[in-house]
């Protein structure tokens, strides 16, 4: 059922401006998804607004809604879309499959935002699938204020240690510095930059600084070791 509902969603993005399913007319791609049928009319809007009207299918439709019209602003940005697949129907029909499980983890608006954001940054840049999934992740794990948080630190903060620091780090989006004097500070991560870069600020641009659009672009973070195993088993025997 879901493989078909991808198919007619697919087909709707390749041959529809997704701008015309605004208000009331939205129930119509529903309809058409819902049913698998591309080419649905609006009638019996009322019926199938019967039939799906349940509060987790109208979050994820709201949620949907809210992602497609904020990803594409014309009809061009959807037929881009597609190019990237170099027209291989399959891999663009896996893409939006996952597209669809992401938008059902997510639980607020401002995520939702965020994630049209990354999806209209890897649609115009060069921003690889790989990072693009890895970020997305960070949109699903983090908490809206977390988020909110990020996209108002500079790039190059160097932070103390505080409870919304010490919950990022444990997400690998700060990572731990020494200082020549000794102190501990946090800085952003190369996953916390590109975050920022390509869905948090997308819209505010790089300001002179280059994209990061590979994992190939990043740096490792500072894994703190572990302290050594200093139980002596010739004094205390073995377990």
């Amino acid at each position: 059922m879901l493989e078909k509902q991808v198919s007619t969603l697919v087909a709707i993005l390749k041959s529809e401006d997704i701008r015309n399913y605004s208000k009331e007319a939205f129930w119509n791609l529903i309809k058409a998804v819902m049913m698998g049928d591309g080419l649905a009319a609006a009638d019996s809007i009322r019926n199938i607004q019967e039939i799906i009207f349940h509060t987790p299918t109208i979050l994820f439709w709201d949620k949907m809604k809210r992602y497609l019209l904020g990803t594409f602003k014309c009809y061009e940005d959807q037929l881009k879309m597609a190019q990237k697949f170099d027209n291989h129907n399959e891999k663009y029909e896996i893409f939006v499959k996952r597209q669809i499980h992401l938008i059902n983890e997510i639980d607020d608006d401002l995520k939702v935002d965020f994630f049209a954001n990354l999806t209209r940054c890897f649609l115009l840049t060069d921003l690889t699938q790989e990072l693009f999934f890895k970020l997305t992740k960070f949109i699903v794990m983090c908490t809206p204020p977390e988020l909110e948080y990020l996209k108002s630190v500079d790039y190059n903060i160097e932070a103390e240690n505080s409870v919304m620091v010490s919950s990022l780090y444990q997400y690998t989006l700060f990572t731990q510095r020494e200082k020549q004097n000794g102190d501990i500070k946090y800085m952003l991560s190369d996953f916390a930059k590109a975050l920022k870069q390509n869905s948090l600020n997308y819209c505010e641009g790089l300001n002179g600084c280059s994209r990061y659009c590979s994992y190939e672009q990043l740096k490792p973070i500072d894994i703190v070791e572990p302290f050594p195993n200093t139980i002596d088993c010739g004094t205390y025997g073995t377990f």
